[in-house]
Parts: C-alpha cells; structure tokens; sequence
C-alpha cells in the first residue's frame, strides 16, 4: 500500500510526490501499480528519473535494471538498462542500498534512500545526493515482479547522513 502522508513526511521534494500521486492514481484500487500498465506519459518531465527494477526472476542473481531514465544513466555515466546493480554502483554504501532494495521484493514495501554519491564531471570528482523511492509492482496483486523508482540530485552537499527505510 503507498501512504501519500507518510512519503511528504519524509520531506521529499515534489517530483517525488507528483511520481507517488501518479503511481497511487495508476493503480486505482490495486494493493499494487502493474508496471505494465503504467502510462509513464502521464509524467512525461519525470520520466527522466525513473527505473524500473526487475524482479521476475528473484533477487538471488542481483537487481536487474529492466529501464533507466536519461538522468540515472546520466547520473552512472552510461546507460544502465540491461545491466545488475552490482555491475554499475561502486558507491561506499553499496550493502545497506543492494538491503533496502531487496526488502521491496521480499517484504512487499516501499524502499526509502538519501546517499552521497561521488560523481564525475569534466575531469572533477564531485558530491551529490541522491534520493530516492522504490515502489513495489505486481500485475496478480500478489507477487511482486518489477520495482519502480524516482530518484533526485542535489548538488553541493558536504555535511550528510545516509537514510535507509522500509515504509
């Protein structure tokens, strides 16, 4: 179930909000949204930061990455889609994000993440935070087979301690 008033707790920014109205609206009176049912066009400017995890298979050979927007390939440096996340993020807080994202799949939740990334830009290591939200999928309502998320950046953050939650 997604509890609009427990994400703006969070403090999320409005991106986010408008991807979870969008997500509650698309599953109507589902536990679940059906990735392949979402109209994504409904939020063409958000669509950039979304990707969708796939969870078919399990999750013991890794999170397959079934679609990435061009601001998280952007964000890795080449296009994510087709790929494990074990291939692609090198980040210090690989155990605790690879844990979270799993408990969307095993625990049925939503996944809730603020990191600092390192990043490349021009030749120059920078920061950035990153948050983001997995929402869990499911076409029977019961199994969940894909994951969807939103993720945002912010730039320039120095002073910053990483938040992973299951809602």
């Amino acid at each position: 179930m997604i509890d609009l008033q427990k994400i703006k707790s969070l403090g999320v920014g409005s991106s986010q909000i408008e991807f979870t109205e969008f997500l509650i609206d698309e599953k109507g009176d589902e536990s679940f949204p059906d990735y392949r049912k979402l109209d994504l066009m409904k939020v063409p400017k958000l669509v950039p930061y979304t990707w969708v995890v796939d969870f078919r298979n399990g999750i013991d050979d890794g999170l397959l990455f079934h679609f990435s927007g061009t601001k998280i390939d952007y964000h890795y440096g080449y296009c994510i889609t087709g790929r494990k996340m074990e291939e692609f993020y090198t980040g210090i807080y690989w155990e605790n994000l690879f844990h979270c994202f799993r408990q969307v799949y095993l625990q049925k939740k939503i996944a809730y993440t603020t990191r600092l990334d390192e990043y490349n830009e021009h030749g120059n290591l920078k920061k950035r935070e990153v948050e983001t939200l997995l929402f869990p999928c499911s076409e029977d309502g019961r199994n969940i087979n894909f994951g969807i998320g939103i993720s945002n950046f912010t730039f320039g953050i120095e002073n910053f301690e990483p938040t992973f939650a299951v809602l």
